[in-house]
């Protein structure tokens, strides 16, 4: 059996986040087609869908995989590789009963969770989405283990293979719905008494049937790699390490670990079931109380599509909507992986008392987030209307949204490195013992996201804008009170011209240099028709965000902006960082 062979923090962030951008990629693919195949309206159900599975999804799952991480790697620290094994066992029995439950919660909440947002079209989509549950619990035990022994590989291919399977049976539900091949659908029992849009219904739920099967290709790809290549613990190991504590044992140290943790995802993403549920509710009072939203603020979208019932608006705005949450989850996607690589790596060094290499990785990696966020954030908020453009401005029945959802992209835009600090903070409490403090400071923000919510969405003159201000104020609470503490818990004293203010620069110099492109494109070929996607403003918007990335890239050289000891923590960083030294680039 191979030796051992544990990868540094940011060589396995990137491994994570190169799954990530393999992942991202498919998912734009596969939602400007879903998108373009059903409109804003099936996005809505397809969204609601989500909704409901997201939350249940992180509450199973927040706690547990981080504390078999979190436990695989202090077990592998001291040598125990007889506990690390049992682990394994220990988790999988846990994760089989989590993904019964959450299958047969989701089942039971379909109905009442559709109808409290008025949206009964969407039911289908939520009944399809029910059986992944149960393989995403599943295989979270095997992510989980896999990065605890700081092996990002099988989590990253899993990731992927997910996605795959969600792309090629995706596609070809929607296809068949959307081409009218299955025409009994109006009358399935149960269903054909609260599905009113079949096609967008049911072609919203086949989307969600490509998710399940997804699922189910990773659960088995993890599965068939443990039986055959194991976890890299060599034969010595393992007979050289002390016997195993029991499997009952080592089940309750997972729970005492992971139910503190689970406890703050209860928090956040309860809130974010009651967000949406919010913004909904708070959309469609707002539109019924103000009739000049219907009739002349969205006159554009009523005489486009023909509406004539507030309800239609309000499907039509969320849909839209989740669009703007594409976007905005985008960096998180990224950033999370480095809360991921983290949690294992500073429990061990807070293990072994490392204070220099603890305070080392948290600069690390809020300096990573932060590389990340900035310039991507300001982008997407110099750049909101003609990003929204580029990607769904060819669907006449699309673009009549762009306008009214831009200035929410601009309002996530500057505020997202906000959300990009969220999970990596609350990992690095959760690897240095403080598995308190995210429960406490997502309590807060969850009291401040609702009330925000519910007062910003309920103006005339805000509406959907509402949801992002409160977002904003519920992340700038959660990101103050976990940074506080962590910094308290560890003694750790950030350089802030290293972490925050080199990086700040940067990204506001990618930011100018990207508007400044565009702009002057727009002038000189605005104009210019094209064919499909191929028109002046779309090529002025690519040749912006090329010229961002090309600054960006410059300024952080010239800058020194990336440390010397974080360069050499990347794949091949030593050879790189020989390279940049040469020519003085390297702080």
């Amino acid at each position: 059996m191979a030796e051992q062979k544990k990868q540094s923090l940011l060589n396995g962030a990137m491994i994570l986040s190169f799954a990530v951008i393999v992942v991202k990629i498919i998912s734009v693919f596969f939602k400007i087609y879903m998108t373009y195949a059903i409109s804003f309206d099936g996005r809505a159900y397809y969204a609601t869908a989500y909704n409901i599975y997201t939350p249940i999804y992180s509450i199973a799952l927040a706690g547990l995989p981080t504390a078999v991480s979190k436990l695989v790697a202090e077990y592998s620290a001291n040598g125990r590789f007889k506990d690390v094994r049992a682990l394994m066992k220990a988790s999988n029995q846990l994760f089989v009963l989590m993904g019964v439950i959450c299958t047969a919660a989701v089942l039971l909440l379909a109905y009442p969770y559709s109808m409290s947002v008025n949206m009964p079209n969407a039911i289908p989509a939520i009944l399809a989405l029910a059986p992944s549950m149960f393989f995403c619990c599943v295989m979270s035990a095997y992510r989980g283990y896999y990065q605890g022994m700081r092996t990002m590989t099988p989590s990253a291919m899993s990731q992927i293979y997910e996605a795959i399977g969600k792309l090629i049976f995706g596609f070809l539900f929607i296809s068949i719905v959307t081409a009218g091949v299955i025409p009994f659908l109006d009358k399935i029992p149960i269903l054909n008494k609260f599905v009113t849009d079949q096609i967008g219904a049911y072609a919203a739920a086949g989307a969600i049937a490509g998710v399940t099967l997804g699922s189910i290709f990773s659960f088995f790809y993890l599965y068939i790699r443990y039986k055959k290549k194991k976890d890299g613990i060599s034969e010595a190991e393992f007979l050289a390490s002390p016997d195993s504590h029991t499997v009952p044992y080592l089940r309750k140290q997972l729970l005492a670990v992971g139910i503190p943790i689970a406890l703050s995802s209860v928090i956040s993403n309860v809130t974010t079931l009651i967000d949406n549920w919010t913004v909904q509710n708070r959309l469609q009072y707002v539109i019924d109380k103000y009739p000049t939203l219907f009739s002349d603020t969205f006159s554009d979208i009523v005489k486009g599509m023909g509406y004539t019932t507030t309800e239609q608006l309000k499907d039509y705005l969320f849909g839209a909507y989740d669009t703007v949450l594409e976007f905005k989850n985008l960096v998180p996607t990224f950033t999370i992986t480095l809360g991921l690589a983290a949690l294992p790596v500073l429990s061990e060094m807070w293990m072994k008392k490392d204070s220099a290499g603890i305070k080392s990785s948290i600069e690390s990696v809020l300096r990573m987030t932060l590389m990340l966020a900035f310039p991507a954030g300001i982008g997407m908020a110099v750049l909101s209307d003609d990003v929204l453009s580029l990607f769904y401005g060819i669907s006449e029945s699309n673009a009549l949204a762009i306008d009214h959802i831009a200035p929410v992209l601009s309002i996530y835009g500057f505020t997202v490195f906000l959300l990009a600090l969220e999970q990596p903070l609350v990992n690095m409490l959760q690897s240095v013992n403080r598995l308190d403090i995210p429960i406490k400071a997502m309590a807060v923000g969850a009291v401040v996201k609702i009330v925000g919510n519910f007062v910003l969405v309920g103006l005339p003159t805000v509406h959907i804008k509402g949801a992002a201000y409160g977002s904003m104020l519920c992340n700038l609470v959660i990101d103050l009170i976990c940074l506080v503490f962590l910094l308290r818990q560890t003694q750790c004293k950030l350089n802030v011209k290293s972490v925050i203010l080199k990086p700040l620069f940067c990204a506001a110099a990618a930011g100018l240099a990207g508007w400044a492109v565009n702009t002057v494109f727009e002038v000189l070929i605005g104009d210019f028709a094209g064919i499909s996607l191929l028109n002046g403003e779309n090529i002025a918007c690519v040749l912006g965000v090329m010229a961002a990335v090309v600054v960006y890239a410059l300024v952080l050289l010239l800058t020194k902006t990336m440390p010397e000891e974080d360069i050499k923590m990347l794949p091949k960083g030593e050879k790189i960082a020989k390279v940049l030294a040469k020519y003085n680039l390297i702080g």
